[in-house]
């Protein structure tokens, strides 16, 4: 992705964020509790599946309780993905396969709408999110090349480091489990899809956590 792209879309999620800060930190007290700890939850999601698409998803994540219903948090993402017949080289007449190791981090916002709602609907929240991935692709895009790709992209031989910026927004519910432990279920969109991410819309997460 061009820099002014990156720059533009860094900022833009920074706005998004600050404005939402904002607002809500306008109707809400600053938390009291003494005990630093007790507002941090850890936990994160984890993925897989098998067939022509296997891949593992290892996504550790930490958050913190801001003000009343407002959280924030950080994430770490490591994927695994291998791809079986992905591609097809016209020049030697057979389909090639690869595999990636995709690395990255992500920052985000959730409130959740307790104070809106009881009971059952005080668990949803809304959530958005800024994240960063990066791989190695095994194949270089080129106009002119003879591999192609399901939807008749050409490549040619060769590595080429891929950078993915993503914007998400969306919402979720939060599922008490026992004690201090929940399972998170979201629904994502992201606002800057494009043919290098690995996710396609809307994007179905499930997470769990445990607060401190």
């Amino acid at each position: 992705m061009e820099k002014h792209k990156v720059r533009d879309l860094v900022l833009l999620v920074t706005v998004l964020m600050g404005l939402m800060t904002s607002l809500i930190a306008q109707e809400s007290t600053p938390v009291k509790n003494k005990d630093f700890w007790h507002r941090i939850s850890v936990g994160g999601n984890f993925g897989f599946q098998i067939g022509s698409v296997t891949g593992i998803d290892i996504s550790p994540e930490a958050m913190i309780r801001i003000v009343d219903q407002l959280h924030g948090g950080l994430g770490f993402t490591y994927e695994y993905n291998s791809l079986k017949n992905y591609y097809f080289d016209t020049t030697n007449n057979k389909y090639l396969s690869f595999s990636l190791n995709i690395y990255g981090g992500r920052i985000f916002l959730r409130y959740y709408l307790s104070t809106i709602f009881d009971n059952f609907l005080g668990n949803l929240f809304i959530h958005t999110e800024y994240e960063y991935l990066t791989y190695t692709r095994p194949y270089v895009y080129d106009p002119k090349g003879s591999i192609f790709d399901p939807y008749f992209n050409t490549f040619s031989r060769g590595k080429e480091v891929v950078e993915v910026n993503s914007l998400f927004i969306g919402g979720g519910y939060r599922q008490p489990v026992g004690g201090r432990v929940f399972l998170d279920l979201l629904i994502l969109y992201n606002l800057n899809d494009s043919y290098n991410s690995p996710y396609s819309n809307p994007l179905f997460r499930v997470g769990f956590g445990v607060g401190l």
